[in-house]
């Protein structure tokens, strides 16, 4: 199957001043042939037509009585917007400049603070920082509240008018005022810069390789390829295996989850979409082969891996391919197809829904560990459960089917250890840093060892 680049699968979001959609092919080209009278078109001729008259009438009411003279192109913009966020959380319109925006950042670069964000009771809310990103740096959360912005509040504010208040001369200062879980709102000063997107990091830890994900974009899946090589070279016939970080990657491009795949997999269905329209059902198929070479591999997952990080985790947990762990993943199990239009803007549409290999749809019900593992600060677990997920979002579509009942020791982790060695070292460590990475390392060489030495 040729694939093509044409949708998108992460958020309606916005890191800070550019939105986070992705790059589409060509809009569909409209037929002059009429079109075979299927059950859907036969449904859809008996659907009244839009009232325009009703439209020209508020229009016209607008454009006579409004107190200010009024912006036509921002009046039409607000129309199409309204219309199409009305859907779900993700569709949406993108004016002229917004779409360019959007296919620079595709191309890993671009201007903001770098945080991925979306909008829900009137406020601002964090998805994730961006790896490296001057909000990363100042210690903006997944989860947070940006609840004012310069002394503006930004409540009453659109998700447009509240990006374009944190937009801003790359060097110049922007202060969020920040409201996080059973903390009182305090102030967050973060500078302006031109955002270069690094969408994968490698390094090794001890005799596992370590690969970290931040978004699905056009660089990702031929880096991961490199990262994937260049540690087996570097360790050779030292290699126990690979961790896999997906937690707080909010998705991207769905090709590049795709490719990213096909370097774990050598056959089988990747993802399928389904949608009402008979063209968007399509199954994609591995068409790589394993650069890891059936190497133990654990993916790590959070509240913050949604999209794209869902569908690479699914993947290679249907296929057995890989344990995946950590925390129940976002949930957001939709397909966004960008349609330009005549006017230099686009449409971001909900077109479809995504599956599992397995058949599993993870709308607003996300993936599940294989393996619980919470993350901890200085040995007290941070609770994922205080996190937005899809599942909040007002709007958010349903899942078709009823998810299964979620296993009594997920909900119940046990409790962790109060002593933990760090496995690189074999040291104790007193405050631990990424709990969940250690324990992923430990689960990979005991993966190892349970290869190297099989039961008898």
């Amino acid at each position: 199957m040729i694939r093509k680049n044409l949708t998108y699968i992460g958020f309606f979001i916005f890191a800070l001043g550019i939105a986070n959609y992705s790059m589409v092919a060509d809009a569909p080209k409209t037929s002059t042939k009429p079109s075979p009278k299927t059950k859907d078109a036969a449904e859809a001729q008996t659907i009244p037509p839009i009232n325009a008259q009703l439209f020209d009438e508020v229009l016209g009411k607008v454009r006579a009585d409004f107190v200010d003279k009024v912006d036509e192109d921002k009046l039409l913009g607000g129309a199409l917007n309204g219309m199409l966020t009305a859907l779900d959380p993700h569709s949406a319109y993108l004016d002229p400049k917004e779409y360019k925006e959007l296919q620079e950042q595709t191309k890993g670069e671009f201007g903001g603070l770098g945080i991925e964000v979306t909008m829900e009771d009137g406020v601002v809310k964090v998805v994730s920082p961006i790896d490296d990103t001057p909000a990363f740096k100042a210690g903006i959360e997944a989860g947070d509240l940006i609840i004012m912005i310069d002394k503006k509040p930004v409540m009453g504010l659109t998700i447009n008018q509240a990006v374009d208040l944190m937009r801003g001369e790359p060097g110049k200062k922007v202060v969020l005022k920040i409201k996080r879980a059973h903390k009182d709102p305090f102030d967050v000063t973060v500078t302006r810069e031109i955002i270069k997107v690094q969408p994968i990091k490698s390094r090794v830890e001890g005799n596992v390789g370590y690969i970290r994900i931040s978004t699905f974009g056009e660089k990702t899946a031929p880096m991961l390829k490199d990262a994937i090589l260049d540690i087996k070279k570097k360790l050779g016939n030292k290699l126990e295996g690979f961790v896999l970080d997906l937690r707080n990657d909010p998705g991207g491009l769905l090709d590049a989850a795709i490719e990213s795949a096909d370097h774990f997999l050598k056959e089988g269905e990747v993802v399928s979409t389904r949608g009402k329209d008979p063209k968007n059902n399509v199954s994609f198929k591995a068409q790589g082969e394993d650069l890891a070479e059936g190497y133990p591999i654990v993916v790590l997952i959070n509240s913050g891996s949604a999209s794209a990080s869902e569908i690479l985790a699914g993947a290679l947990q249907d296929h057995h391919r890989a344990v995946v762990a950590g925390t129940k993943s976002f949930g957001k199990g939709s397909v966004q197809l960008i349609i330009p239009m005549v006017n230099g803007g686009a449409i971001k549409l909900t077109v479809a829904r995504y599956y599992t290999p397995s058949g599993r749809s993870i709308q607003a019900t996300g993936i599940e560990p294989d393996i619980i593992v919470e993350q901890v600060a200085n040995l007290e677990k941070i609770k994922e459960d205080e996190r937005i997920r899809e599942a909040d979002f007002i709007g958010a579509l349903k899942n078709e089917h009823t998810p299964p009942k979620p296993n009594p020791e997920a909900e119940e982790p046990k409790d962790l250890e109060t002593e933990v060695i760090d496995p690189v070292t074999g040291k104790k460590k007193e405050e631990v840093k990424d709990y969940q990475l250690l324990r992923a390392i430990d689960i990979v060489r005991a993966m190892y060892l349970a290869q190297k030495n099989p039961s008898k």
